[in-house]
């Protein structure tokens, strides 16, 4: 059959009905189509990472439609291992799946994605079971306490590949205290598990220094020979907070806590969301 042109030099066609024209994966038959001289645009497999590329029979061009989590002309940007991978989409903040480890590992998971803090750089939010402000009293024993944490959506080994494939993870963590020790200067009363069952005698806002917390790195206790507010162990209401930022150990397992088995002995603990994000340099 001869072939005819448009007004725009564009070769017309007639489409088979076993063409299947891929933007809507339906069949046409007997339906004319601008159709640009051979070689077709997607001949030379233009678009990356599993998308399908469909010809713009109108444009004289083509387009490719990525996977969720990739993006750009090629679909070559972004992924789906982070939320800092998805922001390279300009996605929005809201809840996807991840896949930290990829394909053929650990299954994908449902996070938050905030795409507005730290800034903007695509912020992975895990929440938990026990992020509420409660009270610990009437356990004098040390470690007498016991909470477990448990993540939304997610297990250890999936938190874990979260964490291997973030540049920085972080979890507040807090203790309100009356008449309660905390760390104690080497013989805590309380401390938090890591996410491989490692009892960590330091508190937020300090790296590794053990039985430290933050007061404790600039000597701002209460107590001036103590390396947290708690440890004053007085009748006033003090606190110790901060972040946790050793990713190796995050999430947070389990909270442990005694010294409030007397009528005053009262403590409040608060753990924040584990949040990971920046992307691994390569």
């Amino acid at each position: 059959m001869a072939a005819n042109l448009d007004p725009n030099g564009l070769y017309l066609c007639e489409l088979l009905a076993s063409d299947k024209y891929r933007a809507t994966e339906k069949f046409f038959a007997n339906a004319t189509f601008h159709h640009f001289s051979p070689p077709s645009p997607c001949e030379s497999v233009p678009c990356k990472n599993a998308s399908v590329c469909v010809p713009e029979y109108v444009s004289n061009s083509y387009r490719c439609d990525c996977k969720p989590g990739f993006c750009g002309t090629h679909c070559k940007q972004g992924g789906d291992k982070t939320c800092s991978q998805i922001k390279l989409c300009n996605l929005p903040s809201g809840s996807y799946v991840i896949d930290p480890d990829g394909n053929g590992g650990v299954k994908p998971f449902k996070v938050y994605c905030d795409m507005t803090d730290k800034n903007g750089v695509g912020v992975t939010v895990v929440s938990h079971d026990s992020e509420s402000r409660t009270l610990v009293k009437g356990y004098e024993d040390r470690d007498a306490y016991s909470r477990n944490i448990r993540y939304t959506e997610a297990d250890m080994a999936q938190l874990a590949n979260l964490t291997a494939s973030s540049a920085h993870c972080e979890q507040f963590i807090k203790y309100e205290c009356r008449y309660s020790l905390l760390l104690a200067n080497g013989n805590p009363q309380g401390w938090w598990v890591s996410r491989d069952g490692e009892n960590m005698t330091y508190w937020g806002g300090v790296d590794s220094v053990d039985y430290k917390c933050a007061c404790g790195l600039n000597n701002t206790c209460a107590g001036t020979n103590d390396g947290c507010n708690c440890d004053k162990n007085d009748n006033t209401w003090r606190n110790d907070s901060g972040f946790l930022t050793d990713k190796s150990k995050l999430p947070v397992k389990q909270l442990r806590f005694g010294d409030t088995g007397g009528s005053q002995e009262t403590g409040h603990h608060t753990l924040g969301k584990l949040k990971c994000f920046g992307l691994i340099k390569t």
